[in-house]
């Protein structure tokens, strides 16, 4: 399945239209879809912290305080720190302001070992420098892939399809479309807030309780823990 394919099946909903390709199509329909495509991608990353986008990255201490993010990074997990490698039950606490951080740096307060971090200028910033390697997950925003196998950050050929559920994407550019249009987009919206929710369900941290059907087969009723 493509992104071709989720274009396809949102402009048949809409409009009744069969297009043959999306991308290097010049058809109305299909550029305002391929236009809202990687918009509706991109909310649908930023809505969960996804086991399939989900990366652990390593910092390797070099005895400086600055370390680049992994060039894929979009954000750190929900809830999600930097661990000392050297002992995972104590990791790095996180500054949560740039003055508290600089307070530190300054000698103001005692800081307890290993230290903390914080994100400034798209870098990481530790104080003290580590002494050893550390470790993190991170949310990466690489959803696409081409049809070579390799990750983008971005839809931009037919042929590329979606690390997550394609009917995400289907049911996502539905009600943008239709938003876009001034149509009563409501059921629209609501339809892929369900599908969000339960696929959200199967393939994040929540519960899925007693479920044996896949993602793409959940419906809020079989989600329940009575079901399948």
């Amino acid at each position: 399945m493509t992104a071709f394919t989720a274009i396809k099946a949102a402009a048949l909903r809409t409009t009744g239209v069969a297009i043959t390709n999306a991308f290097a199509s010049t058809a109305q329909i299909a550029v305002e879809m391929t236009d809202l495509a990687n918009e509706v991608a991109t909310d649908i990353l930023k809505s969960h912290d996804w086991r399939q986008l989900t990366k652990i990255a390593t910092i390797t201490a070099d005895g400086g305080e600055v370390y680049a993010l992994p060039s894929d990074y979009d954000r750190m997990t929900l809830g999600g720190g930097i661990e000392d490698a050297a002992s995972w039950f104590w990791g790095y606490e996180p500054f949560h302001t740039v003055n508290q951080w600089l307070q530190f740096k300054s000698g103001s307060y005692a800081i307890i070992s290993p230290g903390g971090w914080i994100i400034i200028g798209n870098e990481f910033n530790f104080y003290p420098a580590p002494v050893v390697n550390a470790e993190y997950p991170y949310i990466s925003n690489l959803y696409a892939v081409s049809d070579a196998a390799v990750p983008k950050t971005a839809f931009t050929a037919d042929t590329d399809t979606f690390v997550l559920p394609e009917r995400l994407l289907t049911l996502g550019l539905i009600w943008r479309w239709m938003a876009q249009k001034g149509l009563e987009y409501s059921e629209a919206l609501a339809t892929w807030l369900d599908r969000l929710w339960v696929v959200s369900a199967v393939r994040v941290s929540v519960p899925a309780a007693a479920s044996s059907c896949t993602a793409d087969e959940e419906t809020l009723a079989t989600i329940a823990p009575t079901a399948c």
